[in-house]
């Protein structure tokens, strides 16, 4: 009676949010957890689900995995709205479920907060588990990688009979391996993007996590993650399961890599540009094989899937694009403003921080972000900064060293603004928010260019 009630309560919160115009991601789970609190556990008993976790690349991976099952002609829910905490996680599974609380899907893919894993995890079924990666996030949510590593490992704890697909090029993530019973399947990347490339001057795993010992490394690809070795205790990077063997191409909207896809090599165009979603694609491929999908489908799945809101994301304006890509953390900022580097078209930039609760309320990470190189470049043309914490933003640029530029402000998050300065630039222009900015322009920018709901 308590499932039925909480499908029913979830139903009718959710229908009166859409009504008014609003997400409704959250708010129905949190009212059904009420109702009952192990709700998930009988929601997802007979459903094959999988669970993407980590810092960063979890919301892509899951667009490449609902590829993949579709592709396959699965049956499958997403809580695609990044909706990711148990609320929400609760929410999708009953607007999924019959009325009894039975899942209408035979597959479910569900994208999870590294710190809310834990508790989700106490109740969900899972077969198949995604670590993307573990960096440092917002200090003030979750303090140093240490805690949202163990965080992870708790929680993969509590599911040993799923399949745990880890990134072999991450000291932190695949460190899980020597305390985990469950099956392990690794991903990584062969070689350095960028074979001139040096170890970063700020690292969130510099020394070795079992002995302190500061780790060598033969190669890097961005952040901490390549092949690294500890010259005092032997943990090292494995050799991978699924990995890139080689990049032949790096483009803006997309890459051409060769995969060995756990033996056989393959060339793969992964359809969205960035380093960092070769690794998203490769974990996908691991993934999408340990929940039974063929090779065909999986290289077909990641050469075709779109990718999701705010993370390169791209708008037409008249013909030129407006381009929007979300950051989270200095790992991956530094690898956004890298992606812009290679860039040889003219663009106009245009950075958006804020300090709401969801992207972090201390802003000194912007700090350890590496600049290197991108205002050197002459094909930046303009620079615009806005959010909450624009004057931070245009001060740490500033000290970067712009040039003779001008760093013109956006005040108030005059979103509107912000659209009629892209779309009169006649330049590609390419937008850099944080989360909660990110989610207060793009229903404007959808509205005025184009686009789905964030909610659809």
């Amino acid at each position: 009676m308590r499932v039925f009630l909480s499908c029913l309560v979830c139903r009718i919160v959710t229908f009166v949010l859409h009504k008014l115009g609003r997400g409704a991601t959250s708010m129905p789970g949190k009212v059904t957890l009420k109702v009952k609190r192990n709700v998930l556990k009988d929601l997802s008993e007979n459903t094959k689900v999988i669970v993407v976790t980590g810092t960063n690349g979890k919301t892509t991976s899951c667009r490449i995995l609902e590829e993949g099952l579709k592709k396959a002609g699965k049956s499958y829910f997403i809580n695609k709205s990044g909706a990711n905490l148990i609320t929400g996680v609760t929410a999708s599974f009953i607007m999924n479920s019959t009325i009894t609380g039975k899942c209408k899907k035979d597959y479910a893919i569900i994208e999870c907060d590294e710190n809310a894993f834990k508790e989700v995890s106490r109740y969900i079924h899972c077969d198949v588990i995604l670590v993307t990666n573990v960096f440092r996030d917002q200090l003030d949510r979750y303090g140093e990688v240490t805690h949202t590593l163990n965080a992870i490992k708790e929680s993969v704890k509590n599911l040993p009979n799923a399949i745990v697909c880890l990134d072999a090029d991450c000291s932190l993530t695949y460190s899980m391996s020597k305390e985990i019973p469950n099956k392990i399947i690794t991903f990584g990347v062969n070689v350095p993007f960028d074979k001139n490339a040096k170890a970063p001057e700020i690292s969130d795993a510099k020394y070795c996590i079992f002995c302190k010992h500061e780790y060598d490394y033969t190669y890097h690809t961005y952040g901490h993650l390549g092949g690294f070795i500890c010259p005092n205790c032997g943990y090292k990077r494995p050799q991978p399961d699924f990995a890139i063997e080689s990049v032949e191409e790096m483009k803006n909207d997309h890459s051409v890599v060769v995969a060995n896809l756990n033996g056989d090599r393959n060339i793969i165009r992964v359809n969205i540009g960035g380093a960092y979603n070769i690794y998203n694609a490769i974990g996908c491929a691991a993934a999408l094989t340990a929940f039974g999908i063929d090779e065909k489908t999986v290289i077909d799945a990641i050469e075709h899937f779109n990718g999701a809101f705010g993370r390169m994301e791209h708008f037409k304006a008249g013909d030129n694009t407006v381009n929007l890509i979300l950051v989270k953390n200095p790992a991956g900022f530094s690898q956004t403003m890298n992606f812009l580097k290679n860039i040889d078209d003219d663009f106009t930039l245009i950075l958006s921080l804020n300090d709401n609760a969801a992207d972090g309320r201390d802003i000194s990470w912007i700090w350890d972000v590496d600049f290197a190189g991108i205002f050197e470049k002459a094909n930046v043309k303009e620079i615009y900064v806005t959010g909450k914490r624009c004057y931070d933003m245009a001060v740490r640029i500033k000290y970067e060293g712009v040039g003779n530029r001008e760093i013109k402000i956006i005040e108030n998050e005059d979103y509107n603004k912000l659209v009629d300065i892209a779309t009169s630039q006649g330049r590609d222009v390419y937008i850099v928010p944080t989360y909660t900015s990110m989610m207060a322009m793009r229903p404007v920018i959808a509205k005025r260019l184009g686009g789905k709901d964030f909610w659809e």
